[in-house]
């Protein structure tokens, strides 16, 4: 997408935040069961950027980005960072940028406690199980469940990495074979509507959804963040140019 910035609306100084508390528990309590994994890699933080090679086939970094997670990091951001940081990140409205825009010059996350589901999830499983745990599921969830999976952590395993939590390990697989996580991100993301009238409108008009389960941070700011004169003049441009957009 066009690296071209939008200006970003105040969110009015407000402490409470976007995301309700109780939102953010069940939140939390799902990332929990996600089995946490330390990285031996000499370099930390290379899976959070694209190669060309990568870029030409399509990888993209924190993607997907579920909704109820958008509004998660935007809380976290607009705690813990500095208004100039605040605006550099809710500004961006690029869909895959070649490095995730919350890895630090250190190669650190800059959003770890609150990183996605797809952050957490990577490199947890090595291929010789994902390859296991598709077998296992057949018969027991639909096909194209499975395929899904498949399609999807065949190219998230990584050598480097060792699973810190083994005893999570059985029931995360079997949630992440029948989508549970997703499953689950979808449901609380339709308790929470971030979107007021107008701009409901813009997607409407543009797309034919009401509301969206998941896009990538630039989407995400463009369409919730972005001054209503400019959301009506370009997001169909920019939706109609979208790549991942849900």
């Amino acid at each position: 997408m066009s690296s071209e910035r939008v200006p970003v609306e105040s969110d009015g100084g407000q402490q409470g935040g976007l995301l309700p508390a109780s939102v953010r528990e069940r939140l939390r309590a799902l990332y929990s069961r996600v089995p946490r994994v330390s990285c031996t890699c000499d370099r930390l933080g290379q899976c959070c950027e694209l190669t060309e090679a990568e870029r030409a086939d399509d990888y993209a970094t924190m993607y997907p980005l579920y909704t109820v997670e958008y509004l998660n990091i935007v809380d976290y951001v607009q705690r813990r960072f500095d208004p100039k940081r605040q605006q550099d990140l809710l500004e961006m409205t690029e869909e895959r940028p070649m490095r995730c825009p919350f890895l630090t010059e250190a190669q650190a996350c800059e959003i770890h406690p609150v990183r996605p589901l797809m952050c957490r999830t990577y490199g947890v499983l090595q291929r010789e199980e994902v390859e296991a745990a598709g077998s296992a599921a057949r018969g027991d969830v639909p096909a194209s469940w499975i395929w899904r999976f498949l399609s999807t952590e065949r190219y998230t395993v990584c050598p480097m990495t060792r699973v810190l939590d083994p005893g999570k390990v059985a029931a995360y697989t079997k949630d992440m074979v029948s989508h549970a996580y997703e499953r689950t991100l979808i449901l609380m993301g339709g308790e929470v509507d971030p979107l007021d009238a107008a701009r409901r409108e813009a997607l409407q008009q543009a797309s034919g959804k009401a509301r969206l389960m998941r896009w990538t941070w630039g989407g995400f700011n463009v369409l919730m963040r972005s001054p209503l004169p400019w959301l009506r003049k370009h997001f169909g441009d920019y939706w109609e140019a979208s790549f991942l957009a849900d």
